[in-house]
């Protein structure tokens, strides 16, 4: 099967749609699935720690080709596509075969289970990492041909300009968002969907100091507790789909000699959400201010708490946890827990960091 040039060349003259609205990603691909007579595409990073896209067919092939380990077991054969790509050339499966001209397990084994038979990437740039647009056939769609590499390399060009495009324009966004928090002081961090860092404004980098580090490009607590709340979080980013919002609780980080802070995780939108930059969330980091000693009052008024209840919960919203709150009141643990399980159902609340950040942001009203 043959390429359609002109179905190719519209693709291309479309792509830089997908640098304002990196939601049409998955489109782009399908289009150009079916200009090139595949089954199927895919963009998939070859460095950085970025999500792959892929059209409906190849996402459930992606997913196993990830889930049962291919990349290490087809290790020769990934890594002299990589070593292709990121040298801007083009890669067909015949490229890939060893020294005995024997095809790679990858082509063997895995691709037949999905129809698959023939295989062809472009190398990608987008910033300091490089992706690999894949293109699958099937046994009866035939092999890309010699002639087929001119062809896509051309594409390529064009795909590369656009990547560099959109990677500068999501960075730009996020700075434009970060900056903006800044100019009303709220401090925020911005996360790939494997909890990778990307950014941080001023006002982020003043308030994480030795309780919320940087290390490998990855956020690092000191709080335990606070880094299990965090783990989770990166979890549901991973598994969110596209188009769905991540619903997450807040997360309370005690800190040493300073306030606790509260998180809550924000979506991204926009030109920053594009795959080359990878923000998937932005970290809204806030300082919770310790409350009045009249504070206790405003709860009791605003939830219809007990003075008692009242009181238990003045002492969770300056992050002291309940056994230390329980000591303070002069109860014991059991009493507490009690109350605190009548505190839930009168805020409307299931886990003690979400009442925290309710309690936090009414004691700075």
């Amino acid at each position: 099967m043959s390429i359609d040039i002109k179905r190719l060349q519209h693709a291309s003259m479309h792509v830089s749609d997908i640098v304002a609205d990196p939601s049409r990603w998955t489109e782009l691909l399908e289009e150009v699935a079916t200009a090139t007579g595949a089954m199927g595409a895919g963009l998939i990073p070859q460095t950085g720690s970025g999500g792959a896209l892929a059209t409906g067919h190849l996402k459930e092939c992606l997913e196993t080709y990830v889930r049962e380990g291919w990349p290490e077991q087809d290790a020769d054969s990934h890594r002299r596509a990589r070593v292709m790509n990121m040298r801007g050339e083009v890669a067909l499966d015949r490229d890939l075969a060893d020294a005995g001209d024997q095809r790679a397990p990858f082509f063997e084994e895995f691709l037949p289970r999905f129809d698959g038979m023939w295989w062809a990437g472009i190398g990608v740039r987008g910033g300091p990492d490089f992706w690999s647009l894949t293109l699958h056939r099937s046994l009866r769609q035939g092999a890309f041909e010699q002639t087929d590499r001119a062809v896509l390399r051309q594409f390529s060009l064009r795909l590369n300009e656009v990547g560099s495009l959109a990677h500068l324009a999501g960075r730009v966004a996020l700075s434009s968002v970060a900056n903006s928090f800044d100019q009303i002081g709220k401090a925020v961090v911005a996360i790939d969907e494997t909890g990778r860092f990307i950014h941080a404004n001023a006002a982020a980098r003043q308030l994480m100091g030795a309780s919320i580090r940087i290390v490998g490009e990855r956020l690092m607590f000191r709080d335990r507790h606070a880094a299990a709340e965090y783990c989770k979080v990166v979890d549901r980013l991973r598994g969110l789909r596209e188009g769905k919002t991540l619903l997450a609780p807040p997360i309370v980080v005690r800190r040493e000699n300073a306030a606790p802070l509260v998180i809550r995780t924000l979506p991204v939108d926009g030109a920053a959400k594009s795959p080359f930059l990878c923000a998937r969330a932005l970290l809204l980091l806030e300082e919770i201010v310790r409350p009045a000693r009249s504070d206790w009052q405003v709860f009791s008024r605003a939830f219809r708490l007990t003075p008692a209840e009242a009181r238990l919960a003045a002492l969770l919203a300056i992050g002291e946890s309940l056994e230390n709150a329980a000591d303070t009141l002069g109860v014991t643990k059991e009493t507490a827990r009690s109350r605190i399980k009548s505190i839930f159902q009168k805020t409307d609340t299931h886990r003690q960091a979400t009442l925290v950040a309710l309690l936090a942001s009414l004691g700075k009203s």
